[in-house]
C-alpha cells in the first residue's frame, strides 16, 4: 500500500563519525549496512530507517543513500515495498563486491541497458494491470497519485519522486506478477536517483499539470480495464522521461526544465 510510516533506528546500531575520502558515499553506505546485517543489528524481516534518516545519521546525500539501496537490492540483500520502505530479506554469509555493484549502476552503457529493461518490464506490467487489478490495488494507485499531488503542490522533488516510484510500484503490484515486480523494483531505483539531480523545484513547477494528467490517464486506464487507452499511454509516458533520463548520461548540467519539448513528464 501507499502510505507513510516512521521507523526509527536501531538503537543498538554504531555509527561512523567519519567517512573515508576514498571511498565513494554510496559504497560506503551500503557497506554500513551490510555491517550491521552481518552483526545481527538489523534481521531479515526488519523494515530499515527512511532515506532521510540514514543519510542524517550518516551525513550523506539521500542520492548516496538511494545508490547504495539501490546496489543492495541488486545482490539480494534488500527489498523495496510499495509504500512500505526498504525491507532486509536475506543474509549476508559472504564480502560482496559492493564497489563494483555500485560502479556499475554509475557507468553509461549499463544505465542505458537499465532503462531500456525498465521500460519494457513496466509495458508489460501495466497491460497486466489493466487486466488484473483489484479495487484494492485501485486505491493503492489513486494514493500514490494523491501523494505525488502533494508533493508537487509542495514543490518538494524528493516527495515527488518517491511517490512516483511508489505509483510504478502500485501498478506493478497489481499486475499480479511476483516476478516481473521483483525485478521491476531495483530498476526503478537505479533510474530514480539518475533523475534526482534534474527535477528541480521550478521543474516541478512549470510542468505540474502535465505531470499530473500523464499519471491520472494511466490510473483511468487501470480503473476502466482499458487496454487500447494503455497500450496507447505508456509509450509516450516513457518517451518524456526518457528525455530527462539519457539527457543525465551526456553530463548535460542543465535543469530539467531546460530540456526538450519531448521531455516532460519526470516518470
Amino acid at each position: 500500500m501507499c502510505y507513510s510510516g516512521h521507523t526509527g533506528m536501531n538503537k543498538n546500531v554504531s555509527y561512523p563519525f567519519k567517512i573515508s575520502t576514498v571511498a565513494k558515499k554510496s559504497a560506503y553506505v551500503a557497506k554500513w549496512l551490510i555491517s550491521a546485517v552481518k552483526k545481527g543489528e538489523w534481521k531479515v524481516g526488519d523494515r530499515l530507517p527512511p532515506e532521510r534518516t540514514i543519510a542524517e545519521r550518516l551525513n550523506v546525500s539521500r542520492t548516496a543513500v538511494r545508490e547504495a539501496l539501490s546496489s543492495l537490492q541488486i545482490v539480494g540483500l534488500v527489498e523495496a515495498r510499495v509504500g512500505d520502505g526498504n525491507y532486509i530479506v536475506a543474509l549476508i554469509e559472504e564480502e560482496i563486491a559492493i564497489d563494483e555493484a555500485v560502479a556499475a549502476l554509475q557507468e553509461s552503457k549499463s544505465l542505458v541497458e537499465v532503462w531500456e529493461a525498465r521500460k519494457i518490464l513496466e509495458v508489460v506490467l501495466a497491460k497486466l494491470a489493466v487486466k488484473k487489478a483489484t479495487e484494492e490495488d485501485i486505491r493503492s494507485i489513486e494514493r500514490c497519485l494523491s501523494q505525488m499531488k502533494e508533493a508537487i503542490g509542495k514543490r518538494e522533488q524528493d516527495e515527488y519522486l518517491t511517490a512516483n516510484n511508489n505509483f510504478h510500484l502500485a501498478i506493478a503490484e497489481a499486475g499480479k506478477n511476483t516476478f516481473l515486480k521483483k525485478a521491476l523494483a531495483p530498476l526503478l531505483e537505479i533510474t530514480t536517483h539518475q533523475l534526482v539531480a534534474k527535477i528541480s523545484k521550478e521543474y516541478i513547477a512549470v510542468h505540474a499539470a502535465d505531470i499530473v494528467n500523464k499519471h491520472q490517464d494511466i490510473l483511468n486506464a487501470i480503473k476502466e480495464h482499458d487496454r487500447d487507452a494503455m497500450i496507447e499511454l505508456t509509450p509516450s509516458h516513457f518517451v518524456a522521461s526518457e528525455g530527462i533520463f539519457l539527457r543525465t548520461l551526456q553530463n548535460d548540467d542543465g535543469p530539467a526544465d531546460k530540456l526538450s519539448e519531448g521531455a516532460r513528464d519526470g516518470s
